[in-house]
């Protein structure tokens, strides 16, 4: 879903180039993102390439085809969510009318009334805002009842997310800390969907995915001219959430520098957009995610009066090595969700992989584990899943150091025909032993045996003639 602050972006389709320039200048002007296209193959090249197209208004005439041409292209082929909005001459109503039979939005006739255009651009706005906040508050309100996909019967994890729930409805600052695929997001989540901030933005920023300057420019925003690119003002993540909550992940990534100045956020809800000195005011919760803060803080590479702040309420997140009971629970689900995903009926794991995974230590947690599930259906060609079908890190690590059995190996050794060595014997013992059974196997033929054994046949005469001399 696109977000809201960002600009809507509308596609102009004309030939004329006076109407497509007059219809350019026009939006520009009213503070919208704009494309043209003069024709219906390089619309479509534009859509292609872009995923973040609103608005299309498109002349009904063009040179390679129609309006409605490119209206069934992008409905039938789903390029776009965008809505449509067809230009026409007055003897072309009635292709129009049928233009709305196929999902375009509204239809407007020529000479274009910008005033009647800019109501129908803010129309289609206000709507598509208006859908996108009920998916919201949808999501979020599936969420506060089934807790998403943070799925537990371990005792210190219910612990843990009764007590985030306890804490939500307060204004204190969270810390979560834990293992990287745990579920520190998902326990964010948890918090803001019960809190009384659930109506309200909430931005989450990874902070170990950003250069400390973008990540600067993110949090705080910049003024028009603050560096070079920056060519209009950008509001910053900390103004987006104002009233409601950001989750900063991996919040121990980050420099000294930008930590001072998230502490003055977290201190005096104030700060400064970079290039400006105009001082922003804002209200906001911030809940902070970090797998080994308190290391960083011991090495000085973390503030520890920030530390202190966000410190206020810490949840700590319990590795899935710890919590192994749940591992059955979320296999079933995971099994559920890829099963439908990718058209199949799975039913479950046999013993084999089963008990392999629930012996795994899974040092990717959660997501490892989800990953190695959905690898698993992904390569299924039947309702139960087996051990031959685990990724081979996973297999690798099931058999320790150790060689994995060839098939052939283990269906001999499942039978009669093998070799019993016994533990006391010397090697050269055991070597003549070989030798002696694979002669018996092939009725004393040296040859053969030889070849068996993928030895030299005057290795054979030699190890006889030691037996014999024995």
């Amino acid at each position: 879903m696109k977000e809201l602050f960002q600009a809507t972006a509308i596609l102009i389709v004309e030939d004329d180039e006076a109407s497509r320039l007059g219809l350019f200048e026009f939006i520009k002007l009213e503070g919208y993102a704009v494309f043209e296209a003069d024709s219906v193959s390089a619309a479509l090249n534009i859509l292609n390439s872009n995923n973040n197209i609103d608005i299309i208004i498109t002349d009904l005439k063009l040179p390679d085809g129609t309006g409605l041409d490119l209206l069934r292209n992008i409905k039938e082929d789903k390029i776009q969510s965008s809505e449509v909005v067809i230009t026409t001459g007055f003897s072309s109503v009635k292709s129009a009318v049928e233009a709305i039979k196929l999902g375009a939005y509204d239809y407007i006739t020529k000479p274009i009334n910008l005033d009647e255009l800019g109501l129908i651009i803010k129309r289609i706005i206000s709507n598509k805002r208006l859908i996108d906040e009920i998916n919201i508050l949808k999501t979020r309100l599936d969420e506060r009842f089934n807790f998403g996909n943070l799925i537990t019967s371990s005792k210190k994890m219910i612990d843990i997310v009764n007590t985030a729930v306890a804490v939500a409805d307060k204004n204190s600052t969270v810390l979560i800390e834990g293992e990287s695929g745990t579920g520190k997001e998902l326990l964010a989540n948890i918090i803001v969907n019960n809190s009384q901030r659930k109506n309200k933005p909430f931005i989450k920023v990874n902070c170990a995915a950003l250069s400390e300057s973008i990540l600067e420019s993110e949090l705080f925003g910049h003024e028009k001219g603050a560096y070079t690119g920056a060519d209009s003002l950008y509001k910053g993540r900390f103004e987006i959430a104002d009233g409601g909550t950001i989750f900063l992940d991996e919040i121990g990534e980050i420099s000294l520098k930008t930590q001072s100045k998230i502490l003055r956020v977290l201190q005096e809800k104030e700060f400064e957009r970079v290039g400006g000195n105009k001082t922003i005011k804002v209200n906001i919760r911030v809940i902070a995610a970090s797998q080994d803060i308190e290391r960083k803080v011991k090495r000085g590479e973390f503030r520890q009066d920030l530390y202190y702040r966000l410190n206020v309420v810490n949840l700590k997140l319990i590795p899935l090595r710890e919590r192994k009971e749940d591992i059955p629970f979320l296999i079933k689900k995971f099994l559920e969700d890829f099963s439908k995903e990718n058209g199949k009926n799975i039913k479950g794991l046999n013993k084999n992989a089963l008990d392999i995974l629930l012996n795994d230590d899974f040092p990717g947690n959660v997501r490892e584990l989800k990953n190695a599930i959905e690898f698993m259906t992904a390569i299924s060609g039947s309702e139960i899943l087996d051990e031959s079908m685990l990724p081979n890190y996973l297999k690798e690590r099931s058999h320790g150091q150790s060689r994995p059995l060839k098939r052939e190996s283990i269906e001999i050794l499942n039978s009669e025909d093998y070799i019993k060595i016994p533990f006391n014997l010397t090697l050269e013992e055991a070597e003549n032993l070989i030798i002696q059974k694979t002669l018996e196997r092939n009725a004393y033929n040296k040859i053969k045996t030889a070849n068996d054994l993928n030895i030299g046949l005057k290795t054979i005469y030699r190890k006889l003639n030691n037996v014999f001399q024995g």
